[in-house]
């Protein structure tokens, strides 16, 4: 398994992917994808909650921001822009190496577009906290990694993209 983490999707891939989904069982995806955005919903949430107790406001407001932008985008683009960033780093995540997560630049990962600068502003801050936490604190965000990657796998079973 390689380090690097998945550059940004082309809308050619975007489109092959959403091809994929429309060809799979909506029974099995339609899940994936609700149980995917609320789990990358309570990450979002548990940072703002961090970020809230450290009372950095323009972090606060950063987060908020991004709490929005992530809420307007399609359950099935969420899990299609991460997937293969989420896949490629699986045992990093298993093994909860932190070192790997906090020390890297993430700026070659994230879709050059209006959101780039607020998706990397949302790493570094969630970078910036995530040593300051309890173990309990950091081991809610790690749950939190292993659910994602978990449907990772089953979304990746379900559109035959192993």
């Amino acid at each position: 398994m390689s380090d690097k983490i998945a550059e940004p999707l082309t809308d050619n891939d975007v489109n092959m992917l959403m091809r994929k989904i429309n060809e799979a069982d909506p029974k099995v995806v339609g899940p994936i994808f609700v149980e995917f955005s609320n789990t990358l919903n309570g990450i979002l949430a548990l940072a703002l909650e961090q970020t809230k107790i450290s009372g950095d406001e323009s972090d606060i407001s950063e987060l908020e921001q991004v709490k929005r932008l992530i809420g307007f985008c399609a359950a099935e683009e969420k899990i299609i822009r991460t997937k293969d960033k989420i896949w490629n780093v699986r045992e990093h995540i298993m093994n909860k190496d932190v070192d790997f997560f906090l020390k890297r630049d993430y700026s070659g990962m994230v879709k050059k577009d209006n959101n780039k600068a607020i998706i990397e502003s949302l790493m570094e801050i969630v970078k910036n906290n995530f040593e300051g936490l309890t173990e309990s604190e950091q081991n809610k965000y790690w749950k939190k990694a292993k659910k994602l990657l978990n449907l990772v796998g089953k979304f990746k079973l379900a559109i035959n993209d192993l």
